[in-house]
């Protein structure tokens, strides 16, 4: 029960940062400043200043992004300005305003009228990829009174450093402090609050799977969920702001690393808890992962990085995302009550990753969506709660089906007795009433027709002819016939799943099952089990 509260209560977690991520300042600007800016791609400090002349500048929409400039150098970086020329009116003299820039990729500096008033992250010299990653931090910057010109023109110009991601996203404003500074830092702190109880979330769910992994080494899902989350919570780091540089193309491939390989841990996770052995599926993946591995960590610039390693590596994560649901689905049919909440993960996370992989194959970078990086929390969630679920209501069924078991046992030692105080020997063709007797025993068994034939030292067609002389049937429909016999008890006397009740009595395949039944009693298992429940019910209460 304690358990069970835990875990509700981890999901209005997220439920809850899942619907603050959706929400907006709700505040309205002193003056909007998103539209059209004036971009220029050479760096010179001089373009900070209000006698700069920006003409023949190019014009750039924001919120918007210049990928077009970063894609012409190999490394995938550009230093940038941005500047746009605005008025604010006199009526806002005494008023505490703010710059509101959203967030802005990777790094800048900010300046109002000539004059620096903010900065995030570090931008690296020219032909060096060292630098501080400050993508996720909003760019609220104070604006002090001396230096805005009220009813006059006013400058911002902007000096950006891009990496691979680029562009400006969120609103763009002069704001009140008093009427709008909350909203506006709030939504701008969301991704990194998203981000930051992702990890948070994630180290929960590593220490709770380690725990269970130490406690019972039979359950290798426990190892590789971890080692899956673990793999997450590393991927998350590479996308904060470190206190302290990091070369920015390490940083992408230790990213392009993680993703990789969580979603390669995540396609043998699902094989391992569906049972879903497939050596042709684990051979695939990992004949497609190693070469993929190394030509990440190879790569020399960001260029081939993001646009050779990346794609490929798009198309492993897709593979490793369709092939994970499929198994899911085949799995679904076979036992819908046993599995119906994992479509919550089955349905929308390949939707997502799929929309993801559209934003990054257009190079659409700033379109990604930080909710992604609750994708392996909501996953580890939803399979916890199956494991719950699946114990409570399965202790129940195998206590009554143990019971069952312990009756059939005491009537097959009594039958043994008996036979071992038979001291005749049979003559040849009596010794199919030994066979009868063994398939009576273990019917339960994968029935091969040359090893029973072995077994008992007959000719495998003589066998059969005597077999049938004897029954009335073939080895295959008698043993059919016992198999349903059982069933029909274990439907009345247990109250486990009928998928747990077709494989106990030999049946590997569902359906199979349900066409035999139906054949034998005219009746699907379901059917069966009302009929005689209600039947036994009527007959006590006559009695």
């Amino acid at each position: 029960m304690k358990r069970t509260k835990i875990i509700l209560r981890l999901s209005y977690i997220m439920l809850v940062f899942l619907l603050l991520s959706c929400g907006g300042t709700g505040r309205e600007a002193v003056v909007d400043i998103s539209g059209e800016w004036n971009l220029l791609s050479d760096d010179n400090a001089a373009r900070a200043g209000t006698s700069f002349s920006d003409e023949g500048a190019e014009t750039i929409t924001l919120p918007g992004s210049w990928e077009h400039l970063i894609r012409k150098n190999p490394n995938l970086d550009a230093t940038v300005w941005l500047r746009k020329k605005i008025r604010i009116d006199e009526r806002h003299r005494g008023t505490t305003l703010y710059l509101s820039l959203g967030r802005i990729a990777v790094a800048d500096e900010t300046y109002f009228n000539g004059v620096k008033i903010g900065c995030r992250g570090t931008i690296p010299p020219r032909g060096s990829l060292n630098y501080h990653f400050s993508w996720q931090s909003p760019r609220l910057y104070f604006i002090p009174e001396n230096l805005i010109q009220y009813g006059g023109d006013n400058y911002i110009a902007v000096k950006v450093y891009s990496h691979i991601l680029s562009g400006i996203t969120g609103r763009l404003a002069i704001i009140d402090y008093d009427r709008s500074y909350a909203g506006y830092h709030y939504a701008g702190y969301v991704p990194l609050i998203i981000n930051i109880s992702s990890i948070a979330l994630n180290m929960f769910f590593f220490l709770g799977l380690i725990i269970l992994f130490v406690t019972r080494r039979k359950k290798r899902e426990y190892f590789y969920f971890s080692i899956l989350v673990l793999l997450t919570i590393v991927g998350n780091f590479t996308t904060l702001d470190l206190p302290f540089s990091l070369n920015g193309l390490l940083r992408f491939k230790i990213f392009l690393l993680t993703l990789v390989a969580v979603n390669f841990m995540a396609l043998h996770t699902v094989k391992l808890i569906f049972s879903k052995n497939s050596p042709v599926i684990s051979w695939i993946s990992v004949i497609l992962a190693i070469p993929l591995f190394l030509l990440i960590i190879l790569s020399p610039d960001s260029g081939t990085l993001v646009f050779r390693a990346g794609l490929v590596s798009l198309g492993f994560v897709n593979f490793c995302i369709i092939t994970s649901a499929a198994i899911f689905f085949i799995t679904l049919r076979n036992d819908p009550r046993r599995y119906w909440y994992f479509l919550f993960v089955a349905i929308p996370v390949p939707l997502s990753v799929i929309r993801n992989t559209w934003y990054l194959m257009n190079f659409s970078f700033n379109r990604f969506p930080m909710i992604i990086f609750f994708h392996v929390p909501l996953v580890c969630l939803i399979f916890t709660l199956y494991y719950i679920y699946d114990f409570e209501r399965t202790r129940g069924e195998m206590n009554s089906l143990y019971t069952a078991l312990m009756k059939k046992s005491k009537n097959y030692e009594r039958l043994l007795k008996s036979l071992q105080k038979t001291s005749t020997k049979p003559e040849p063709r009596d010794i199919i009433h030994e066979v009868i007797d063994y398939l009576d025993n273990n019917y339960g068994e994968r029935y091969d027709r040359k090893e029973l034939s072995r077994k008992f030292s007959l000719n495998e067609d003589y066998m059969g002819q005597i077999f049938k002389k004897v029954t009335g049937m073939s080895v295959s429909n008698y043993i059919n016939v016992r198999r349903i016999d059982a069933a029909k008890e274990l439907l009345i006397e247990t109250d486990a799943k009928i998928i747990d009740i077709a494989y106990h009595i030999g049946f590997d395949n569902l359906t199979h099952f349900h066409r035999q039944f139906k054949k034998q009693t005219n009746l699907t298992p379901n059917e069966y089990r009302t009929l005689m429940t209600k039947d036994m019910g009527e007959t006590a209460f006559n009695d």
